[in-house]
C-alpha cells in the first residue's frame, strides 16, 4: 500500500498476475512538459516484506494536466487539456527478513485536447501502451515489530525501458512526453523511515526517491532525449480510524531538472511541485485492502511556461499472502 500505510509482514508465497492489453493510437506533436506522467518512483509502496512473504498491489491513477503555469503564476489562456491514466502493478517478495525485491510495471494512456479557445474546433489525440518499469532491491536496516516502533529501509534499482518511445503519426515524430515509455535506462535510489505511535494507533513516516535519468535515441542518432533527474520526498501520517477503516495524509515535494535534447537544455521543462495527498482505506479481508486517494497541488514553480497537474485521483487494491496470515494491522506496520 502507499508508503506509511500500515501493512504488516507475512511468510509464504502466492502468485499474483495481471494481463495488460496493448493498444497503440498515433498522435501529433504538441508542447512538452515536466508534469508527472507515470508515477514510477513515487509508487514504491511496500517497505516491509519479511522472509517468504509476498505482496501485490494494483493501482489506477488519473492525472488531470490541464493547468497552465509560467513560473509560479497560473495563466488563464488555457488552450489545451491533457489527461494521463496509468495502471501500476507492484509485486514484492521477501528473500529474508532483511532483503526484499520489488517490481513495478505500468500501462499508460495519454490524451491531449487542443483548440479549446475556439468553439467547435477542438481535437483530441491519444496514445497508449505498456510503459516503463522498475526493479528494486530493498534492504531493511531496522525492522518494525511489536517491540520496536521504528523502521528504516533503503533501496537501489533500475528503471527498465519496456515502453516504446518512437511512435509516429503520418511520418511525424511524437513529443517525448506523449510516448508510453522513455526508451532510457535510469538509476533509482529509495529510502523509507517510519515510527509507530501505538497509543494513537498511527504511523508517522518519511519517504524519498531519486531517479538519475539516462539518454535514449528516439528516431535517429541526432535525436537523443534525456528527461530531467527527478526527486520525490514526502512526509505523512497514517493509521486506523474505526473498525476496518484507515486514513492516510501526505505532503509531497517533487523536483525535476530540465529535459535535454542532444545535450541542449529545453527551456519549458523542469520545476518544483508541492502537493497534498489524502486517502482512506478499507480492509475487505485480512489479506485484501482497498484504498482511494486524492491529490491537489498547493505550490508550483516551473521553468518557463508549461501545462501542469490540476488534480490526481487514484484507487488501489493490495494483497498479502503468508503462512502466518496476520493481515493488515494499522499503526504498527508499513
Amino acid at each position: 500500500m502507499r508508503s506509511g500505510s500500515n501493512l504488516t509482514t507475512y511468510s509464504g508465497l502466492a502468485i499474483f498476475a495481471i494481463v495488460l492489453m496493448l493498444l497503440m493510437n498515433p498522435v501529433i506533436q504538441a508542447q512538452t512538459c515536466s508534469c508527472a506522467g507515470a508515477p514510477l518512483i513515487s509508487s514504491q509502496n511496500f517497505a516491509t516484506v519479511s522472509g517468504g512473504s509476498f505482496m501485490g498491489g494494483l493501482t489506477w491513477e488519473h492525472n488531470n494536466i490541464s493547468s497552465l503555469y509560467s513560473g509560479t503564476d497560473e495563466l488563464s489562456n488555457r488552450t489545451q487539456e491533457r489527461i494521463t491514466n496509468t495502471a501500476l502493478l507492484e509485486l514484492s517478495y521477501g528473500i529474508n527478513d532483511r532483503l526484499s525485491i520489488t517490481g513495478t510495471f505500468t500501462y499508460i494512456e495519454k490524451s491531449r485536447t487542443t483548440g479549446l479557445q475556439t468553439q467547435g474546433s477542438s481535437t483530441t489525440i491519444t496514445t497508449s501502451g505498456i510503459g516503463d518499469g522498475i526493479v528494486m532491491t530493498k534492504y531493511h536496516l531496522i525492522n518494525q515489530d511489536l517491540w520496536n516502533p521504528y523502521q528504516v529501509s533503503l533501496g537501489v534499482g533500475a528503471k527498465f525501458p519496456f515502453g516504446t518511445n518512437s511512435l509516429q503519426a503520418n511520418n511525424v515524430a511524437l513529443n517525448a512526453d506523449m510516448q508510453p515509455g522513455t526508451g532510457a535506462w535510469d538509476g533509482v535510489g529509495w529510502m523509507f523511515v517510519s515510527r509507530a505511535v501505538r497509543s494513537l494507533n498511527m504511523n508517522v513516516f518519511l519517504n524519498g526517491s531519486y531517479r538519475y535519468t539516462g539518454t535514449a535515441e528516439r528516431f535517429n542518432d541526432s535525436d537523443n532525449y534525456t528527461f530531467g533527474n527527478e526527486l520525490v520526498a514526502l512526509a505523512g501520517v497514517s493509521g486506523g480510524v474505526w473498525s476496518r477503516w484507515s486514513y492516510d495524509g501526505q505532503l509531497k515535494f517533487r523536483s525535476t531538472s530540465k529535459d535535454q535534447l542532444n545535450d541542449f537544455s529545453l527551456p519549458n521543462t523542469g520545476g518544483d511541485w508541492i502537493t497534498i495527498k489524502t486517502g482512506i482505506g478499507y480492509q475487505v479481508h485480512d489479506w485484501v485492502n482497498l484504498q482511494v486517494f486524492g491529490e491537489l497541488p498547493v505550490y508550483q514553480q516551473l521553468n518557463g511556461t508549461q501545462p501542469t497537474t490540476s488534480y490526481v485521483i487514484s484507487a488501489s487494491v493490495f494483497f498479502s499472502f503468508s503462512q502466518n496470515q496476520n493481515g493488515f494491522i494499522y499503526g504498527t506496520g508499513e
